[in-house]
């Protein structure tokens, strides 16, 4: 016989499987509506986070199923949340084990680059914790984002280390960097979008062969704009990353490497027509999931720090790093030649084109409305 309490408590557990069922199937509606609104896209970010919540909700559904008002409510509950829990995962799947690599593994050992991204964080001042955090890993070629005068100066030291540079130095977040021990044959700065967000175009010389880097860092969905009295939507960003795409994908015979801060999630729709389009492939894809923002809630974090790379490459090691007082974690990935030709291979799908060339134009119409539109 059940006790009144464990009554009570079954009927509250109800409420709560109504409230944040309720919740959780909206959430994973939202990202589905055909908007950049920063309050919408930013729902395609917690995805696995979503997906535990929801597992929690059914498996409290099932446990107090007795307590539904009639039996049709509570299969009626079990097929919402199942669906949704079901489309959630269906999204962070292929970034597991139990998937099949995207990009082939190879041994460390033999021609190998590492690559380190990493986002400073320009109000952190760790810097000498960071100067040996990054020579612990000794990369090949060095990313910085949020890299301002202050961070500049700080790391004097290190870039001594790396025999080629090119610095976009900014404030407020906005600042880039590339250092590299492989000889730069070119390299510049791009506003594709903004005139304060800066990507870095380069060709670094691998092995007597040239690879094209594009280093990024586009605009995220949610942050206030110089005005303070409202939130960037995700427009600016998408055009950026769609910008980018398109000009890879018109150098098709190339070696490419795309990487940064997307402040984009590796499963969004946005992120998935940039690997579309432009052929590129990601290594995360049958290894890991690999969340790294925000670092301090590891469990939290949502894997939006990149590394995207053409046909003709192989992965020897894909990793994050805890960086001293950054908010995200630094990606590292060991790169080798695979022995297949360097080249990309774009697959756009129905009405990817035109659904590109619409972002562009919303992107640059955005900008131009408040006042940041590039001159390039």
């Amino acid at each position: 016989m059940e006790s009144p309490l464990w009554n009570r408590f079954t009927v509250l557990a109800v409420w709560i499987v109504r409230v944040l069922g309720a919740s959780c199937a909206i959430a994973t509606l939202l990202p589905l509506l055909p908007t950049g609104f920063w309050w919408v896209r930013g729902w395609d970010f917690p995805r696995l986070q979503v997906a535990v919540l929801l597992f929690v909700i059914l498996a409290t559904a099932v446990v107090c199923r007795g307590a539904f008002t009639a039996p049709k409510e509570f299969v009626a509950w079990l097929s919402v949340l199942g669906a949704a829990c079901a489309w959630q995962v269906s999204h962070v799947v292929r970034f597991t084990a139990v998937w099949p690599d995207e990009i082939r593994s190879v041994s460390a050992e033999g021609n190998t680059c590492r690559l380190l991204v990493v986002n400073l964080n320009y109000e952190n001042d760790a810097h000498a914790a960071v100067i040996a955090e990054i020579r612990d890993l000794d990369p090949d070629v060095l990313i910085l984002i949020e890299v301002d005068e202050a961070w500049h100066d700080g790391l004097s030291s290190l870039r001594t280390d790396y025999e080629y540079h090119h610095d976009e130095i900014r404030g407020d977040g906005l600042g880039l960097c590339l250092w590299s021990k492989l000889r730069l044959q070119a390299a510049e700065t791009e506003f594709l979008v903004e005139d304060r967000r800066p990507s870095i175009w380069a060709q670094l010389v691998h092995s007597e062969s040239l690879v094209n880097l594009v280093a990024v860092h586009p605009t995220p969905p949610g942050l206030r704009d110089a005005t303070g009295e409202s939130r960037r939507d995700s427009r600016v960003r998408d055009a950026e990353l769609v910008l980018i795409a398109k000009q890879i994908a018109e150098r098709q015979s190339e070696a490419w490497i795309v990487a940064g801060d997307f402040n984009d999630v590796a499963w969004s729709h946005t992120t998935r027509l940039f690997k579309r389009l432009s052929g590129l492939k990601d290594p995360r894809i049958g290894r890991t999931y690999m969340g790294t923002y925000p670092a301090d809630f590891p469990l939290l974090s949502f894997p939006i720090d990149h590394v995207f790379l053409s046909d003709g490459f192989a992965v020897a090691d894909l990793s994050r790093h805890g960086m001293t007082g950054s908010d995200h974690f630094g990606v590292s990935a060991v790169i080798a030649w695979s022995g297949s030709p360097a080249r990309v291979t774009p697959e756009p799908e129905g009405d990817d084109r035109d659904e590109a060339s619409e972002i562009v134009e919303e992107g640059i119409q955005d900008a131009k409305e408040r006042g940041v539109l590039s001159n390039d």
